[in-house]
């Protein structure tokens, strides 16, 4: 059998199962109602949590980078690929979430596979939520350390787990903050507690959370007044840009530059995404951004009072309602479309099997007509 027959079965093994993923064609500029394959439609399933990707403010410092120093960096970070925005853009997050260091990375999949590759490897033992998104479990694996599945959320057994491996050279836990498909959230004051006791390294991806949640949007470890050894943060969800970055220690930023292989060895981002994305900064830490957070937390409080058998905290933007069978969800995601609502069904290895959700995810510019008209069509289609 050849390469494509091989394809070919695998393929039609994957249609079999409701699994095979087809891209959606969006046209036109980002926001609660978009055109989706060529029909107007509401959008409930973005991460552009405070509906900021197509702020003007936003699209005009990138214009103006993009006039005054062109699209591409041209090299990686440590040959000529620092632009000054780069740095400004570093220098404002160390600021904003107040630590000594921060590297950028032009994805979260890049830092958390780089960060975690670079503080462990063999002879080290990493402490991971079962939950945790594919960037960290792929970056567990890199590393080449020990990796211990913690139950999700589970803080009886992380100390337990963390009890019995006190012979490591270095350990690490390693959460979200808000997970990503089922909006509940990790009690790091907790988890902090434990990393002292047993001299454990904590990293937090903060995807979900940053500029969404916590003062002047820093987070939830912000929060609940938590300093994790490195934090793991996007700018491509609430901030509406474009990249990650690990905020940290100045020492550990330094080591970053010389081992974290995914920052190393790829090509730096255009410097107008900085650009932009100090624009975000800036709306973020300010009134506006504070305006915004409470309107998003308004949305939520509304829809999970319309359709309460939607999950996640309350304070979370992310609201799935799990399903089960992956044909069924994306039988739901199509009867949605039909009424005008983009809700993405969402299925293994995403998820876990049998969980196969609706992942309900909210922005700040959605009126409340639009909330209303989204409680009340997945109130018809799941009859829950």
């Amino acid at each position: 059998m050849s390469l494509d027959d091989e394809v070919r079965a695998e393929l039609a093994s994957l249609r079999a199962a409701h699994r095979l993923r087809v891209p959606r064609i969006v046209d036109g500029a980002p926001g609660p109602t978009i055109t989706l394959d060529g029909a107007t439609v509401l959008n409930l399933s973005s991460n552009d949590y405070l509906s900021l990707a197509g702020d003007h403010r936003l699209v005009e410092a990138a214009k103006t980078a993009l006039d005054e120093v062109g699209v591409g960096a041209g090299a990686s970070r440590l040959i000529t690929g620092t632009h000054r925005l780069h740095v400004t853009l570093e220098r404002a997050v160390a600021d904003w979430l107040r630590v000594g260091g921060v590297r950028l990375f032009n994805s979260g999949y890049a830092a958390n596979t780089g960060v975690i590759s670079t503080l462990v490897g063999p002879g080290d033992v990493v402490f991971s939520d079962e939950l945790n998104h594919a960037s960290i479990i792929d970056g567990c694996r890199l590393s080449r350390a020990e990796v211990v599945v913690v139950p999700h959320n589970d803080i009886a057994a992380l100390e337990e787990l963390l009890a019995r491996r006190s012979l490591h050279r270095r350990r690490l836990v390693v959460t979200e903050s808000l997970f990503s498909m089922d909006g509940d959230i990790a009690d790091l004051g907790a988890i902090a507690q434990l990393c002292t006791r047993h001299d454990a390294v904590l990293v937090v991806d903060e995807a979900h959370a940053i500029g969404a949640l916590g003062p002047e949007g820093r987070g939830l470890a912000a929060d609940v007044a938590v300093t994790p050894d490195i934090v793991i943060g996007t700018f491509g969800k609430a901030l509406g840009a474009y990249g990650a970055f690990a905020a940290t220690t100045a020492d550990i930023a330094e080591l970053l530059w010389n081992r974290a292989r995914s920052l190393v060895f790829s090509t730096a981002m255009p410097p107008s995404i900085p650009a932009a994305t100090l624009a975000a900064i800036e709306i973020v830490r300010g009134a506006e951004g504070l305006d915004r957070r409470r309107r998003l937390a308004s949305h939520a409080d509304r829809l999970r009072a319309l359709v309460p058998s939607l999950g996640g905290a309350a304070e979370s933007a992310i609201a799935p309602l799990v399903v089960g069978e992956d044909h069924e969800v994306m039988q739901l995601t199509g009867r949605l479309l039909e009424q005008g609502l983009f809700v993405q069904g969402i299925r293994p290895p995403t998820v876990p099997v049998g969980t196969a959700r609706l992942r309900v995810s909210l922005c700040s510019s959605l009126s409340t007509q639009q909330v209303d008209f989204a409680g009340k069509s997945i109130r018809s289609v799941v009859r829950r």
